[in-house]
């Protein structure tokens, strides 16, 4: 059980407040009635639910007062505690998937119940099916690698790397749903992430470049040249082509605001990988330094880049990628392998079951369904419970596929990289349709 406050601001209101509130009441002692104070009320609501825990919202009818609660889980107790925050985060973990709890909080004055809040009904997450109906593997061209791949629709498939074959060289290709079709994002030099907001805005980067499709032609950016010295062009995230963030070597980390691109300072000197956000508050990136064995995870409040973990510091996690859809935890894959990181309670678990290689990337659609991918040949899955790891890859490339990226949907996972032959690298797309 975890408690903690969500929103330190409300609480210094509520403080700044309270002389206010007191003089109030003074003056209505004049009064000549008074109405009789009636007691307040525990207020509960759900932030998040997965398959083992549900987070509670716990905040009182009366935000400035201070009281004494109670929270019963299936008429039994969970939490008894001082409720300070106007705001504040409960976990109820342990949980079975798929089963319906009854939360109820109660108001206590010495001990005795006061008042008693609405019943709660919460059902958590089930888990989902391992299950792929069937695979299909394409390769494009006979040399390079798939770096990163988005998925628009079932026949709307875009990917980014290098791809040489016998007519030419190419950067990015398009699947349509019936063949793949080669492109050239301004010239052929490899690229290494993608971001899609319609098929006449789509952002690419190549070795610390960013470039931009409007739908007619494809636009270099040489950042350097306006006087930022970094190299990023590894990862990317944004909601606009007016708010973009690109992420690459020695911690560099640039934001375009739609006409103008400017350098963040991010605290480290890892190579950042990967970034995502849920809004402008919330982004996080990671990164690694390889020859130093150091790998941080950073935090974006809006305002200024925090370091949430660093290897140097904290010997939990090697990772290069994450998935999240909340602000509370993150998935992370990477050279140390796989792991959950809670961020409310600062701790890491390591997931042993089902792979062994290192990681690439990873990619989810809810807590229950997410996707990972390694060396080894390795694509696997979470439904919410455990690590499944599909065989079948492995059985077509043995251990020499390096699968560096994924993507999914609710009925499609595609993961792309390549096959060392021996002598160089094949580049392969896998799609499985569940």
């Amino acid at each position: 059980m975890t408690l903690k406050p969500k929103a330190i601001v409300k609480i210094a209101l509520n403080v700044i407040l309270l002389p206010g509130i007191i003089l109030l009441a003074i003056s209505c002692k004049e009064c000549p009635t008074e109405p009789e104070e009636k007691p307040g009320k525990v207020i509960l609501s759900t932030v998040y639910i997965t398959t083992r825990a549900v987070y509670l919202e716990l905040s009182l009818s009366d935000s400035a007062k201070t009281a004494d609660i109670r929270l019963e889980r299936d008429s039994t107790v969970i939490l008894e505690t001082t409720l300070r925050s106007a705001d504040t985060l409960v976990i109820d973990d342990s949980l079975q998937a798929g089963k319906t709890y009854f939360y109820r909080g109660y108001l206590l004055e010495k001990g005795k119940i006061q008042s008693s809040g609405e019943i709660l009904p919460v059902t958590t997450m089930d888990t989902t099916s391992h299950a792929i109906a069937y695979w299909e593997i394409d390769t494009l061209g006979y040399r390079g690698e798939v770096n990163d791949i988005w998925i628009v629709s079932e026949n709307n498939i875009w990917v980014v790397g290098e791809f040489v074959t016998d007519s030419g060289e190419f950067n990015a290709a398009r699947w349509d749903g019936n063949k793949w079709t080669l492109l050239q994002a301004v010239n052929t030099a490899k690229l290494y992430s993608i971001y899609y907001f319609s098929d006449n805005d789509i952002w690419v980067t190549s070795f610390g470049l960013p470039i931009h499709w409007d739908g007619s032609v494809w636009t270099l950016y040489h950042i350097q040249n306006m006087g930022i010295d970094v190299s990023a062009g590894f990862g990317i995230w944004g909601t606009s082509s007016s708010n973009m963030y690109f992420v690459g070597l020695d911690g560099s980390i640039v934001h375009y605001n739609g006409s103008s691109f400017v350098k963040m300072t991010s605290g480290t000197t890892c190579d950042l990988d990967d970034i995502y956000g849920l809004d402008n508050k919330h982004i996080w990136a990671v990164g690694s330094k390889t020859g130093e064995f150091q790998s941080v995870i950073l935090f974006y409040d809006g305002k200024q880049w925090t370091t949430l973990h660093d290897t140097q510091t904290e010997n939990f996690c090697y990772s290069n990628s994450f998935w999240t859809d909340c602000p509370y935890f993150l998935f992370l894959n990477g050279g140390s392998g796989r792991y959950f990181f809670d961020m409310v309670k600062h701790e890491y678990k390591k997931y042993y079951e089902a792979g062994s290689w290192y990681g690439y990337a990873i990619d989810g659609i809810a807590y229950n369904d997410i996707f990972a991918t390694g060396m080894g040949s390795e694509v696997l899955h979470y439904n919410g419970s455990t690590w499944y790891l599909y065989p079948e890859i492995g059985d077509r490339f043995e251990t020499y596929g390096h699968i560096k990226c994924v993507k999914m949907t609710s009925d499609l996972v595609v993961a792309g990289g390549f096959y060392y032959t021996g002598l160089y690298g094949l580049p392969i797309i896998i799609r499985g349709y569940r």
